[in-house]
């Protein structure tokens, strides 16, 4: 069992030659943003399913918590206000700049098409986040690795999804679909946290730095096993 010095390693497809407008035009915003996601430790909490209840799964709100904070240091506008005649639509995108908007996809899979649908209209219709229009979405998912909660989106089923939908040009928003990942069979520093309910809460009772262990799964698409190691 290695240990791991950095928590997160990323991965990415480019849809609509995202990777073009990427290298001409956002090519510093794209070298922040990898920067930002490779630094980030691994969060997880405990599982409330039955059957597992407990075990160390991928913990979404301190994941989400951490890009936050991340992306607003670094000059990112978050929870910007989707247009009044696009409403139906959604409150708000996650974050914007320069024409980008980011995002942040840990929820039940159907989500992902309802992100891609309005952002190609926001990208068509040149609706303007952070004072520019918009030219370019990033998508951020975990990986298939990581145990979740039940029905929530992974990096590999979104680009099964977002390959299908871009081959049949449904989309022309050029896209960068960005997956967390980590290495098996290693030890790696996480954050723990734990919760007021186990259920749907947001109020942290305790986060803290841990060591835990990543087992591979019994196939390269089973999720892998997190293991808390004893401070």
């Amino acid at each position: 069992m290695k240990t791991g010095e950095i928590a997160i390693l990323i991965k990415y497809t480019d849809f609509n030659e995202a990777d073009t407008i990427i290298d001409n035009l956002y090519n510093q915003q794209w070298q922040l943003l990898s920067a930002i996601f490779t630094q980030m430790p691994l969060h997880i909490k405990a599982s409330d399913q039955a059957g597992i209840q407990g075990n160390p799964i991928f913990d979404p709100v301190g994941t989400n918590e951490y890009i936050k904070a991340a992306l607003i240091q670094s000059g990112w506008q978050p929870n910007l206000p989707i247009p009044t005649p696009y409403r139906f639509l959604g409150k708000e995108v996650d974050f914007g700049k320069s024409g980008i908007i980011i995002e942040i996809q840990f929820s039940n899979y159907p989500y992902l098409l309802n992100n891609t649908l309005r952002s190609e209209l926001f990208f068509k219709a040149k609706t303007e986040f952070a004072g520019q229009a918009t030219n370019l979405l990033i998508l951020v998912t975990k990986a298939l690795m990581f145990p979740a909660s039940n029905s929530t989106l992974y990096y590999e089923q979104a680009v099964n999804q977002l390959t299908a939908l871009v081959m049949n040009q449904v989309f022309d928003i050029p896209i960068r679909l960005i997956g967390l990942f980590e290495q098996a069979n290693t030890t790696v520093p996480v954050v723990w946290s734990q919760y007021s309910s186990t259920r749907y809460s947001r109020t942290v009772q305790t986060r803290m730095p841990r060591q835990c262990e990543i087992m591979p799964g019994r196939s390269p698409n089973s999720r892998c096993k997190l293991q808390l190691l004893q401070n």
